[in-house]
């Protein structure tokens, strides 16, 4: 089938999982914790990484298999990355960083350079927005670019791009395939969440209350807590909100950081309903997880999704995309959205 041209927008936890996971399936003897070793026809090796941009000092001008170990990253290290001869060029910065917080980092002195320009230079298949959570106005920099350049748009983050009624028929228009808002994790807390309602309400169970609230350490963590607490909680919110067929009270979100985590997050879970007979019960559950590894698997499907749409000449938004990989899309149930996903990749 060939390989997928893929660029990078934000070198962050997220972005280091992904390569090494590129790196790590193509030589596992067995693909443990990876959703499909082929999808369409492409295996995971078929990526193949073409450019990187961000605004850390830290990674501006490195090679990208060495700026994915740069600070503040914490991703773990499961794999050694070869040299990937692809150097990592200074992005856009027009979103206001506040001095003091937690989720600052000093910027480049590099000159931003012309997205949509270094992206022709390298025709890649698709760019992948994974830049710090809040960062709005760089999200929309970076689709724009990608239409410019004439790749399809992958968006990880909160900001609302596959959600922006204007970029979507701008990408309808350019012919491009583009799919987001937010990534869901394999073993998120966001898709348990969902799960256990689903399962609840399939087994006759009335829920009657419910929250799931997470603490986790890392800069993703402390984006969430500093700028995008408010929409990360109507995102997670509404996710859970559309897999049970009435209203019931419920609040899903972040509610703190703790350095010491690390990249680590943990999640809790509570349910309080009704069964046989109007007799009551509650459930309490904790999860801990890695945070960047938890995307990985979930993103490597949707970069070969968008591929296989793309070779089909979709344009605009790919709802199985959306559906099975995003938080902010449209699905009724997980079952759904995933066949709705297999019937497109084949």
């Amino acid at each position: 089938m060939g390989e997928i041209r893929v660029a990078i927008a934000g070198t962050g936890n997220l972005c280091s999982s992904l390569v090494q996971g590129t790196y790590f399936y193509a030589n596992a003897k067995e693909p443990i914790g990876l959703l499909h070793t082929e999808l369409g026809g492409y295996k995971p090796s078929d990526v193949k990484f073409v450019a990187a941009f961000d605004i850390s000092e830290e990674k501006v001008g490195k090679d990208l298999s060495e700026a994915i170990f740069a600070k503040p990253n914490q991703a773990p290290k499961v794999v050694n990355v070869p040299k990937l001869k692809v150097s990592v060029q200074m992005g856009p910065a027009p979103d206001l960083t506040e001095e003091g917080a937690l989720s600052s980092i000093k910027r480049s002195s590099a000159k931003a350079v012309d997205v949509a320009a270094a992206l022709s230079k390298v025709r890649p298949d698709m760019l992948i927005n994974m830049v710090s959570g809040g960062s709005d106005k760089a999200s929309t920099l970076y689709a724009n670019a990608a239409i410019n350049a004439g790749c399809a748009f992958l968006n990880t983050t909160p900001s609302s791009i596959a959600g922006d009624t204007t970029l979507v028929k701008n990408f309808t228009n350019a012919k491009l395939p583009l799919a987001g808002d937010d990534l869901l994790d394999q073993v998120g807390a966001t898709a348990i969440h969902i799960g256990i309602l689903e399962f609840l309400h399939s087994r006759g169970a009335h829920i009657d209350e419910s929250y799931q609230l997470d603490i986790g350490g890392g800069t993703e963590s402390i984006n969430t807590l500093e700028k995008t607490k408010d929409t990360k909680r109507s995102i997670k919110t509404a996710a859970v909100t559309g897999h049970v067929p009435y209203k019931f009270p419920l609040v899903s979100g972040s509610t703190d950081f703790v350095d010491f985590l690390g990249n680590g997050r943990d999640s809790f879970f509570w349910v309080k309903g009704r069964y046989f007979g109007g007799v009551p019960f509650t459930m309490d559950l904790k999860l801990s997880s890695e945070d960047a590894p938890n995307g990985g698997s979930i993103l490597l499907d949707a970069i070969r999704g968008i591929k296989v749409a793309k070779d089909k000449g979709a344009k605009g938004l790919v709802q199985p995309v959306c559906g099975y990989a995003f938080k902010r899309a449209e699905r009724t149930n997980l079952a759904t959205a995933y066949k709705a996903f297999r019937d497109l990749t084949g």
